[in-house]
């Protein structure tokens, strides 16, 4: 997979966060991007969906099914689907390793942080820490 053809979920309940990480990603390549503010919304549409997305971006405070616990459902059945944690909490930073995130970002994050992230798990999906 190219950096310009990655399938991008962002979940996070915070429209402005969501909204601005989606038009980020469309404005600089040309990237699908789905979105949703509910975890477990989220997990039906990968499981619906699940050969079509390549890059799943969600917040640790989602509603319904929070993102660890989204992590961990999608490591379990999609080990190949590349899953970067966000949170203000720094605790989960941690966890999130632990339980087989590929990428964790504090918030705030810069979004170039963002972008450098996930091209080097695009390119390079081995371990980019």
């Amino acid at each position: 997979m190219s950096v310009d053809d990655a399938r991008i979920l962002v979940i996070d309940d915070d429209p402005f966060v969501r909204d601005f990480a989606v038009h980020a990603i469309e404005f600089t390549t040309n990237r699908q991007v789905a979105t949703f503010e509910s975890g477990f919304r989220a997990w039906q549409f990968i499981l619906d969906q699940s050969s079509h997305m390549d890059v799943v971006i969600a917040d640790a405070n989602i509603p319904d099914m929070n993102g660890l616990e989204l992590l961990e459902r999608i490591k379990k059945q999609f080990p190949e689907k590349i899953f970067i944690l966000t949170s203000s909490n720094s605790a989960h930073e941690k966890t999130a390793y632990q339980m087989g995130a590929d990428a964790f970002l504090s918030k705030p994050f810069d979004i170039n942080d963002l972008f450098t992230i996930m091209d080097k798990l695009i390119l390079s999906p081995a371990d980019p820490r």
